[in-house]
């Protein structure tokens, strides 16, 4: 624990790229906190309150849930100071003393980093609902029916790609089907629920977003030596980071089973969050909520994948796993001082997939980097083994991609449908 505190101290790495805060009102970072946070919030509480009037037995539980997160929205809305968590938990202790750690000039809603104070609002939803006595996770997870009707929108889709998975892989080279399916991954992260209901998009409008966008969309691309480097592998492990359930989760579940199927690596795992995470992040719940439907499918592809990959966790070819420095707000730079179990793990690996918005802008510490800065660059020392991150863009940090370009977009386009995921980043440490 002291190895921890006294890192924490360390937060605000010295760099000439400052870490994005909702000062500047010219961003989707600042709209995102002044628009879509209340919004989140807002919505919990709505959904919160009618279960309490449908269920007397829940009603004092939702009215203290309600007049947390109430109180959360105002002092998110009226810029005030973080406070410190209270309850129990694990990781209460690293928290607070981060929180602590804030300069006092940046400790409010809108001058905190945003990665810091996104964190934040999902840890302290989280709280709100441990501190009741029947709305605790793992029994209760405020975002478990939107992810479970976000599967549902799917299935048809989703049934699609596991015929092509089950009847037609044989035939690619493994080239390409490593390609496609890391393709099919990436585009997958636009599914989104935060997301989706924000630009009004539906489960629809990304599921074929690989055929549609082709690699124009892909702004920063190491696709081809990301296949290289897997197909050279000798065996060992191959680990993805998780970003969103449903749609999302069984494509990078697809990609799993390729990465088996093409390359000598032996074994998957699949890292989840340890708590509800950024309204749709995948749990241990989610994941068997998938196994299951998949498996109780009348579609018989889907049926045949539920029970080969529930075969694959048993025989170990399938692992999975959490960590709570996954809902911590720390970026992964600090991530071998602050945690040196899990960089010690990743280390561990043959290869990393980082999936989604979120383990982007840990990855590079959610700064405002120049647009042609280096991946490499930006990572800041997080260097456990090979990784490449899979990404639609949903907000402001963007690193290795041609500066002029994104630009060009930024000033042509609706100011915020760059971020909607329209557009995609496939960045790699490899060499």
């Amino acid at each position: 624990m002291e190895s921890i505190m006294n890192s924490v101290a360390g937060y605000f790495k010295s760099s000439e790229s400052p870490q994005l805060c909702g000062r500047n009102t010219d961003t989707f970072c600042f709209r995102s906190i002044r628009d879509r946070h209340p919004v989140t919030i807002t919505k919990i509480i709505d959904r919160t309150f009618k279960m309490g009037c449908s269920n007397p037995d829940l009603e004092k539980d939702t009215k203290s849930v309600a007049a947390k997160l109430s109180r959360l929205k105002n002092r998110l809305q009226t810029d005030k100071e973080l406070e410190l968590l209270e309850g129990e938990g694990a990781d209460m202790e690293i928290w607070n003393h981060a929180i602590k750690q804030l300069k006092p000039n940046s400790n409010t809603w809108f001058s905190a980093p945003w990665l810091f104070i996104e964190c934040y609002m999902y840890r302290a939803i989280h709280q709100a609902f441990q501190a009741t006595t029947s709305l605790t996770y793992p029994d209760y997870d405020t975002f478990r029916e939107e992810k479970c009707k976000g599967l549902e929108d799917s299935l048809n889709n989703m049934s699609k790609i596991a015929a092509l998975l089950i009847n037609q892989t044989s035939d690619k080279p493994p080239d390409k089907l490593l390609a496609d399916f890391i393709k099919l991954s990436l585009w997958g992260n636009r599914a989104d629920l935060s997301i989706l209901k924000y630009f009004d998009l539906e489960i629809s409008d990304v599921t074929d977003a690989a055929e549609k966008d082709g690699d124009e969309m892909i702004l920063c691309n190491h696709l081809d030596k990301v296949v290289r480097y897997l197909l050279g592998l000798q065996g060992g492990q191959v680990g993805i980071i998780l970003d969103n359930s449903g749609y999302e989760l069984f494509g990078d579940m697809c990609l799993a089973e390729v990465v088996l199927r093409a390359t000598k690596v032996s074994s998957v795992t699949l890292h989840m969050k340890s708590l509800p995470w950024f309204g749709s992040d995948v749990t241990d719940y989610d994941l068997s909520f998938l196994l299951d439907s998949l498996k109780g499918s009348q579609d018989a592809a889907l049926a045949e994948l539920g029970n080969m990959w529930e075969s694959r966790f048993k025989n170990r070819q399938f692992i999975k796993t959490d960590h709570m420095y996954w809902t911590s707000p720390y970026g992964f730079c600090e991530m071998k001082s602050v945690s040196p179990d899990l960089y010690s793990e990743l280390g561990n690996y043959e290869f990393l997939f980082f999936k989604g918005d979120l383990n982007y802008r840990k990855l590079v510490n959610d700064r405002s980097w120049p647009y042609d800065t280096r991946f490499g660059v930006a990572l800041e020392g997080f260097n456990p083994t090979k990784l490449c991150a899979l990404r639609t863009i949903k907000s402001d940090s963007i690193v290795e991609c041609d500066a002029t370009r994104i630009e060009k977009i930024l000033e042509d386009e609706n100011k915020d449908k760059p971020f909607c995921g329209a557009y995609a980043l496939i960045s790699s440490n490899i060499a």
